[in-house]
């Protein structure tokens, strides 16, 4: 169908409707993503200048898909044709509708054409903004292209995928991905949010679109319940061969997502895996092209990074066997101050403390000859830290919460770095406390979530059914709410450590009994 509009542009996000005698050119609500942020929206088909401008996905409009008009023939016949298998190979829906979006002077839109470095340089433009939500798209970037140099690096984040083609039900799936599963790990909503940072990527990358639907019929097989069908492990398959064989030409921010989304694959099943792999080809991929410094200009790949470099420190804290990040990596990630807490937002834990976090695991690997002078010192930046959030002082939960974390980490510094009698007395009365912080939290705030790894270490201090219960409750809970398996790791990571314990009542028997450095997995509570 095609939509027509005068050649001057408008005055108000809204034009009246005098001026516009079709009305796919104007939704007549807000678009899903501004309804769900409570932002203003001016509504413009078939996504909105809003989520154009900042490189978010607009989550489009509530519309009727098949239009019924008296006298109108020649569109009800257009409306029974179907869709054509996109070049990709995914076989359409049979007896689905195909709709063809158009400019406003009444071209059909075509793909942009991405001009790649010659060169072989690894640095990245800037991506190209939307100034004007009356301009032609193509002409836009035609007239932006003609005063630069004729070669140009891959650009981050600069267009939308052309969604319209896919199938309703990768669709849903990709909705699913986008609603359900992108913020299920955060805790609180954020601009930059590093799951839906792929979205606009997938089309110049299939292998990518196929991992997001992977995870999200995962995702969605664990909430409701369901058995998981075999088509996660071919999407999956199907999406690493394909990454395998080009991964040294893809831009480097595909290269980042598809390594997140593996990473989310393979922990919304269980927190055990290899995930190393993932993270030294991730740490190739950023020195490859430069550096950690790309992301200064891109707020989604900060996070993107910033959510990395979290996990590379949780597992190596379990894992004592160090990070794969250099810590001036970290020192950079942390600079970035242009989002103030990420850390806090992204995973719970305050980002002032988060080098000291990634000293003691760095510090682990050599813990039998640390000094007592370094292993004290480690801890008195614990005791001693204020920690900063946005929220302030008056947020009573993010208070319990970060104090969860310092004491979390005191117990750690306590099993890796202390022996002697007193050990096991300390860790518990540390312990105990940080039980009590975990189950005054409310038992659904994401808050609580946040708080896995500390109460993993307090559980495995545990001896009474009390606490036990607690620590299980927990597990069990998130595990519902959430659909990440990785509490069912838990679970059974926990029944093992108190067998042991129960069965060797005259032993200090402690969690690294049985998660030791040679371990092949890794543990990913986080």
């Amino acid at each position: 169908m095609r939509s027509t509009s005068p050649t001057s542009a408008p005055l108000a996000l809204k034009p009246p409707t005098t001026y516009r005698t079709n009305s796919l050119g104007w939704a007549k609500s807000d678009c899903h993503t501004c309804q769900s942020t409570s932002r203003s929206c001016d509504r413009r088909r078939p996504r909105c200048d809003a989520c154009t401008a900042e490189g978010n996905l607009c989550g489009g409009y509530i519309q009727k898909l098949k239009w019924q008009g008296e006298g109108r023939k020649t569109r009800s016949a257009r409306a029974k044709q179907t869709l054509v298998p996109n070049s990709g190979g995914r076989e359409a829906a049979p007896n689905t509708t195909e709709y063809a979006f158009v400019q406003e002077d009444g071209r059909k839109r075509r793909k942009r054409t991405r001009i790649r470095e010659t060169s072989g340089s690894n640095s990245w433009e800037k991506p190209v903004e939307v100034s004007s939500p009356t301009l032609d798209a193509d002409s836009r970037v035609g007239r932006r292209l003609s005063g630069r140099r004729t070669t140009l690096t891959p650009v981050l984040y600069s267009r939308q995928p052309e969604f319209f083609q896919l199938p309703s039900s990768t669709l849903d799936q990709l909705a699913f991905f986008t609603w359900r599963f992108s913020p299920v790990t955060l805790t609180y909503e954020i601009k930059a949010n590093p799951w839906q940072a792929c979205l606009p990527q997938i089309d110049q990358a299939p292998f990518l679109l196929d991992a997001v639907r992977a995870l999200a019929i995962r995702h969605r097989s664990h909430l409701e319940e369901t058995p998981e069908t075999l088509s996660v492990l071919e999407l999956k398959d199907r999406a690493l061969s394909s990454f395998a064989q080009t991964i040294r030409t893809v831009p480097l921010e595909v290269g980042i997502s598809m390594s997140l989304i593996l990473i989310g694959i393979d922990f919304a099943e269980s927190a055990s895996g290899n995930w190393i792999v993932h993270l030294q080809g991730v740490r190739r991929m950023i020195e490859a092209a430069g550096g950690i410094q790309l992301g200064d200009s891109y707020m989604h790949l900060r996070a993107q990074i910033a959510q990395l470099v979290w996990y590379d420190t949780i597992i190596a804290l379990l894992a004592r066997k160090g990070p794969v990040f250099p810590r001036e990596d970290v020192e950079y990630v942390i600079s970035w101050k242009s989002e103030s807490q990420l850390m806090l937002a992204l995973n719970g834990f305050p980002d002032s403390a988060f080098l000291d976090m990634y000293d003691i695991a760095e510090a682990a690997t050599q813990a039998c000859s640390l000094s007592a002078g370094h292993v004290t010192g480690l801890e008195m930046k614990l005791w001693l830290a204020r920690f900063e959030t946005e929220q302030g002082a008056t947020d009573k939960e993010i208070s319990a919460l970060t104090d969860c974390w310092r004491l979390g980490l005191l117990l750690y510094c306590t099993r890796v770095f202390h022996q002697g009698d007193v050990v096991k007395r300390k860790a518990y009365l540390l312990a105990e406390e940080i039980m009590w912080l975990v189950h005054e939290l409310p038992p659904y705030s994401h808050k609580q979530k946040q708080a896995v790894l500390p109460l993993f270490l307090a559980a495995c201090e545990m001896e009474s059914f009390r606490f036990r219960r607690i620590a299980m409750d927990f597990c069990e809970r998130w595990k519902k709410i959430s659909g990440i398996w990785l509490n069912q790791t838990m679970i059974e990571l926990l029944q093992t450590v108190w067998t042991a314990v129960d069965e060797n009542p005259d032993k200090d028997i402690w969690w690294g009994d049985i998660i030791t450095p040679s371990s092949e997995s890794g543990f990913l509570f986080g």
